[in-house]
């Protein structure tokens, strides 16, 4: 472990995630949706992603958000100079990262054009509870120095009760990693294959603790890029709700709502027989902590509002209405029914299927949803909370809808991703100018979608050519109908065709809606 990690793993990158809970337009609208008065959006404004990884979320938000200004710190060089060769390779002007810990950001080491004017939005997203009580410390120093009044927070972190009995199996990895010195992706491996040993020799915590066996199955399939990140740190501890908001409290910062959409809603969220112990809890800080013991919540993710201001709820209405919404998936994959924490919710299809309808041809307002002719047995509660529930599921998002100038940026962004995913397997997110945030793609998509930003014709024999030769260059291959690995260069290309024939008439709509072609 360097010295200057502080405890935290820095000898392999991060992943390039890009997360939509990171999204301006998510966070106020969620916001919104809880009564809850944002920070404005709709002029210049401030953002800053402490522990920002490869900068892949704060690049397409820039590129996405031109009138908006970005700025992303990471302790790790190697995490800067790449999310920094990529604004530069895009050509974007409003985003800039800077190699700081927390402790020297706390200690103004941002340029004073940066943090001299103050962030509306401030977000941390798998940062809080991996590092020392002292960084924690020292971010909660910035938010209170840097965040305007009516500034946004938003902090997820891994949970208490959800984690407890699971912590030790964090602490063993840990203890074996630091016995047996190596890459930490090498150390990860032998602390999965010594502790896998252990549950199978019928070790008494694996025996009282089942749900430990159960996660080790499910983290021995994950990326060793992120596990490491996950799990390898000195520092790691799974936090209170209790005690994150008394840290924030120090910021003058109050909770405003989970960034989960049904986790804010007890009938979606919490068992029927413990909503009345729930409704005599005055106090909401015990009452969100019940929630999670109700839940057996494994990770929070928190919004935070530097002088809460709850809307009237006619106020918040009004607002809600006059927002645009797309849906992000075809209109063959949008469903009636929703997961939720309780299980899946099916909705009417009275209520659902005009909603989706008017969803697929064009970019209806939730006012005009309302208006609806379909619409009149329902209240606009009800029209309201199952788009949200839409929204959680990925199948629909507020738009933004920049200007030609977002939608030019974008585009540079995606054309210099595209060419990365050429020869590097890691990139799965493009950015979608329409909704302001980044879009996934899977294996074949992605390359699917480098041809076509690359000026591939919308063709599927050219296409399938195209994918072809970046699979070969890549090493991979794909798989015949059976499962088994198409190993002659000349049968992959049928084999790709026939898989574009079957997506690309329902993807490509998607992907011209969202901006991304």
């Amino acid at each position: 472990m360097s010295a200057w990690s502080d405890g935290y793993n820095a000898d392999i990158a991060y992943t390039h995630g890009a997360y939509r809970e990171l999204s301006p337009g998510y966070l106020s609208y969620v916001c919104l949706l809880n009564g809850i008065r944002p920070p404005r959006t709709d002029r210049l404004f401030r953002y800053c992603e402490l522990g920002c990884g490869q900068g892949m979320t704060l690049n397409i938000l820039a590129a996405t958000h031109p009138h908006g200004r970005f700025t992303g710190i990471d302790f790790n060089p190697l995490h800067v100079a790449g999310a920094r060769r990529l604004a530069e390779e895009a050509g974007l002007s409003n985003v800039a990262f800077h190699e700081r810990s927390f402790q020297e950001v706390a200690a103004g080491a941002l340029p004073a054009e940066e943090a001299g004017e103050g962030f509306d939005f401030i977000v941390l997203h798998g940062v809080y509870s991996w590092v020392s009580p002292e960084n924690r410390r020292a971010v909660v120093d910035i938010l209170e120095k840097t965040l305007k009044p009516g500034g946004l927070v938003f902090v997820s972190y891994n949970a208490m009760p959800g984690w407890a009995p699971l912590v030790p199996l964090q602490k063993l990895m840990l203890a074996h990693a630091a016995a047996n010195p190596a890459r930490s992706d090498r150390q990860l491996d032998a602390a999965l294959g010594f502790i896998g040993r252990l549950s199978e020799g019928g070790a008494g915590y694996f025996v009282a603790n089942p749900t430990a066996g159960q996660h080790l199955e499910t983290v021995a399939k994950q990326d060793r890029h992120y596990l490491t990140h996950e799990y390898l740190n000195a520092h790691w501890e799974p936090l209170g709700h209790a005690q994150v908001a008394q840290d924030m409290a120090r910021a003058k910062l109050g909770y405003a709502c989970s960034a989960n959409i049904p986790h804010n809603i007890d009938e979606l969220s919490v068992r029927p027989e413990l909503r009345p112990l729930l409704a005599e809890i005055a106090d909401p800080t015990l009452a969100e902590t019940v929630r999670d013991f109700a839940m057996n919540q494994v990770f929070r993710r928190d919004i935070f509002i530097r002088g809460l201001d709850r809307l009237p709820a006619v106020e918040a209405a009004a607002e809600l209405r006059r927002l645009r919404f797309t849906l992000t998936v075809a209109r063959e994959s949008a469903g009636l029914a929703v997961p939720v924490p309780l299980g899946e919710l099916r909705h009417d299809p009275g209520l659902g299927l005009p909603i989706l309808d008017a969803l697929a041809t064009g970019t209806p307002s939730l006012g005009e949803i309302a208006s609806l002719p379909e619409m009149a047995r329902h209240d606009f509660g009800t029209i309201s909370r199952f788009v949200a529930l839409l929204i959680s599921a990925n199948q629909v998002h507020p738009l933004v809808d920049p200007a030609e100038e977002g939608r030019q940026a974008a585009g540079r962004l995606n054309r210099a991703i595209s060419r990365r995913m050429l020869v590097d397997e890691s990139l799965f997110f493009l950015a979608a100018p329409t909704i302001g945030l980044g879009i996934g793609a899977d294996s074949l998509e992605r390359l699917v979608l480098a041809g076509l930003l690359a000026g591939q014709p919308v063709d599927i024999q050219p296409l399938s050519g195209f994918v072809t030769d970046a699979l070969q260059t890549l090493g991979r291959t794909v798989f015949a109908e059976d499962g088994s690995a198409i190993s002659d260069p000349n049968a992959m290309p049928p084999r790709i065709a026939a898989r574009l024939a079957e997506f690309l008439p329902q993807k490509l709509p998607v992907w011209q809606r969202l901006g991304i072609l």
